[in-house]
């Protein structure tokens, strides 16, 4: 008989199967240089509300019946602060205060999101997180040092330009730090909706965004509408299609699945394999090998999660003298 995991650990590898698929999001720019990054954004959120309508309304069209205007509306909501707004202003962060100043300041998302979620929820004694939060933040700090090009990203900007990209960055991350702990608080007080159905829900309310977004984007030049040939557009189209059905849809749904299972302070955690994938990928991609430093980097980011998740193996009980509920409490997809 083959060993059954337990729903904490089933949902700790939803978890890392999701920020495994995210890291993605970091590789498909590289392998399209020459594709509009808007358009690719907004084809790939068109793609995953297509998906998800058509889903929703093959297989759970019992549950549309069953949702009310606040549950859409939650979804539209999270729409937002976890996919389109969160993407618009880290691309804002990008414009106007370079790469390494914004991926320093988007990867404390571990860390917000733990110290937040286990704020709001009181899971474990923050005793219990100091140490591997202190991992991930001296293994954030190596990554990002080692990557950026921190004399590039700081020359020739404006200081109103560089406070402008610093702050898109803060509400990029503030953004998908209230998304990750509200979507993994709806989801345990919604046991009735299924992890997929919500998926469905929320690649709806990213569809409907990004069409309310397509005019703007247009009028704005940020996207065109004519092509010269078929050599720009396929690779466009391909990238929409595999971000918005893998990147979005399938990453999604596995986290919802996470998000039902696993303490939120530990989910949080596992946002570093994000980095870490996005990292190792682009490496691959451009055969480069890292320096010692940002190996150690690594091996601290990937020791954090796993000493976090030895530390909390056993929920202790919330502060409030409540036991931490760890069963499923989201339906299968």
């Amino acid at each position: 008989m083959g060993m059954k995991l337990s729903p904490t650990y089933f949902g700790v590898l939803c978890g890392l199967s999701a920020n495994l698929i995210w890291g993605l999001a970091f590789l498909i720019p590289l392998l399209l240089p020459e594709s509009d990054s808007v358009a690719l954004a907004l084809g790939r959120y068109m793609v995953f509300g297509v998906l998800s309508v058509a889903l929703l309304l093959i297989h759970r069209r019992a549950d549309i019946r069953r949702l009310n205007g606040r549950t859409w509306g939650t979804a539209l909501l999270f729409a937002f602060s976890g996919h389109l707004g969160y993407y618009f202003f880290l691309v804002q962060a990008i414009t106007h205060a370079g790469a390494p100043i914004a991926t320093s300041i988007i990867g404390t998302l571990p860390v917000t999101v733990a110290l937040a979620g286990n704020w709001i929820r009181r899971e474990f004694p923050f005793s219990r997180l100091l140490v591997p939060i202190s991992f991930i933040m001296v293994g954030l700090i190596l990554v990002n040092v080692m990557e950026g090009r921190w004399d590039s990203a700081m020359s020739g900007r404006l200081d109103l330009d560089l406070l402008l990209g610093i702050g898109s960055a803060l509400v990029a991350l503030a953004l998908w730090t209230s998304y990750a702990i509200a979507n993994a608080g709806f989801l345990r007080k919604h046991p009735e909706i299924s992890s997929s159905t919500w998926s469905n829900l929320m690649g709806i309310g990213a569809l409907a965004l990004s069409l309310l977004a397509l005019p703007f984007a247009i009028g704005s030049g940020a996207v065109h509408l004519h092509y010269d040939d078929a050599g720009q557009l396929v690779p466009l189209l391909v990238g929409a299609l595999v971000m918005g059905v893998l990147v979005s849809w399938v990453g999604t749904l596995l986290w919802n699945r996470a998000s039902g299972l696993v303490p939120i302070s530990i989910a949080g955690q596992l946002a570093v394999v994000q980095t870490i994938a996005g990292l190792v990928y682009g490496l691959a991609w451009t055969q480069r090998m890292p320096p010692p430093l940002e190996v150690l980097g690594i091996f601290l980011l990937i020791g954090g999660v796993l000493l976090a998740i030895q530390r909390t193996r056993k929920a202790p009980g919330s502060q409030t003298g409540k036991s931490t509920d760890l069963k499923p409490l989201t339906k299968s997809a």
